[in-house]
């Protein structure tokens, strides 16, 4: 093992590159807390409509079958949001791990590294792609919320 990873310029150029990475999983992190809210106030609604479901009248029940069928949907487009958005945290742990890895070894990851930052932000700009479809889904759900049950 050469010196390179005991020369603190290195040690330092490396903990600037891992800067960025770390304030993604800052950014990241309450764009999970936000779709994690959002599921729960999914599942509680959920629970609403299916309880009104059990109750309901025969000419009520396709209403609230059609709500549900939207929560359910939006419930599936949260879980992808935020599945993607785990991902990308844990890409970018892999990829502070190697930064850090490589300089202890004097391994060249440079094309790893920066793979594993573009699948991270990748993952990133399609949670919220998602996340902005599930919003539109959720002016559907608000509409079905506020129709009568007669129309």
């Amino acid at each position: 093992m050469d010196n390179f990873g005991m020369n603190p310029v290195n040690l330092l150029a490396v903990i600037q590159a891992a800067i960025a990475p770390v304030v993604l999983i800052s950014g990241v992190g309450l764009l999970l807390l936000t779709l994690s809210a959002r599921l729960g106030r999914i599942v509680d609604r959920t629970r609403l409509v299916a309880a009104e479901l059990h109750v309901a009248p025969d000419a009520g029940r396709a209403g609230l079958e059609h709500q549900l069928a939207v929560l359910r949907h939006r419930a599936r487009l949260i879980r992808l949001s935020l599945t993607l958005s785990a991902s990308a945290v844990g890409l970018i742990g892999v990829l502070i791990t190697l930064l850090f890895l490589g300089l202890m070894f004097g391994w060249n990851i440079a094309l790893v590294c920066t793979l594993l930052f573009v699948a991270a932000l990748s993952c990133v700009v399609v949670a919220m792609f998602v996340f902005v479809r599930e919003l539109s889904e959720s002016l559907v759900a608000l509409e079905l919320s506020i129709r009568s049950p007669g129309r």
